[in-house]
């Protein structure tokens, strides 16, 4: 089977049948310290970013041409948070528009966006933490204006809780300017956290 990574040509010997899982195990060990594998492709066709959880399911024969390329775990970390740190600025930009929407009664497509908006929250905030894991720091060990970053993502979802609830009630004026006065400066928070990672 020829095997390229990272440039390099490999040679590997597969069974009769293995399994793309079989020589990505098998590659990894080869791997210098600290580097995963990023993309892969099979035949020439590059697979989806989701090939790990297919590739007990992907069969290859000794004919394939499997290209790989690998990278520093610190220079995926750091390529993640600069992309986090942008999202992080739209969502605070769609917070803001949010809050205006509700002000001017465009409420069915302000709720829209606000259920988006905390959901891209979510999103974020698990690939900051992916992130900061990959780059060797623990957000867990953060301090945002002398509270740990944890008890700040605790009263974070407590906001949200008590924002939801006045989403609940209608009160549309009210939403807005928790919205604009309390969730997106407590958000703008959390700008420290790139100082904490040098980003």
């Amino acid at each position: 089977m020829q095997i390229i990574l990272n440039g390099s040509f490999k040679t590997l010997k597969i069974a009769s049948i293995s399994t793309l899982l079989d020589v990505v195990t098998h590659l990894e060990k080869e791997l210098p310290a600290k580097h995963l594998i990023t993309e892969i492709k099979l035949n020439d066709k590059v697979l989806e970013s989701n090939w790990l959880q297919n590739a007990k399911n992907i069969y290859l024969l000794d004919e394939d041409k499997l290209e790989m390329v690998a990278e520093s775990s610190d220079v995926i970390a750091k390529e993640a948070l600069v992309n986090s740190k942008k999202q992080f600025e739209y969502i605070l930009e769609d917070f803001r528009k949010i809050a205006d929407m509700f002000r001017l009664d465009d409420e069915t497509k302000a709720n829209t966006a606000f259920a988006q908006s905390i959901d891209n929250l979510h999103w974020y905030l698990k690939i900051l933490e992916d992130a900061s894991l990959l780059s060797g720091r623990n957000l867990k060990d953060i301090t945002m204006k002398n509270k740990n970053f944890q008890v700040f993502l605790n009263e974070l979802s407590d906001k949200l809780e008590e924002i939801i609830g006045v989403q609940t009630n209608k009160d549309w004026i009210l939403l807005a300017d928790l919205i604009e006065y309390e969730l997106i400066p407590r958000l703008t928070e959390m700008n420290s956290i790139y100082e904490y990672l040098r980003i």
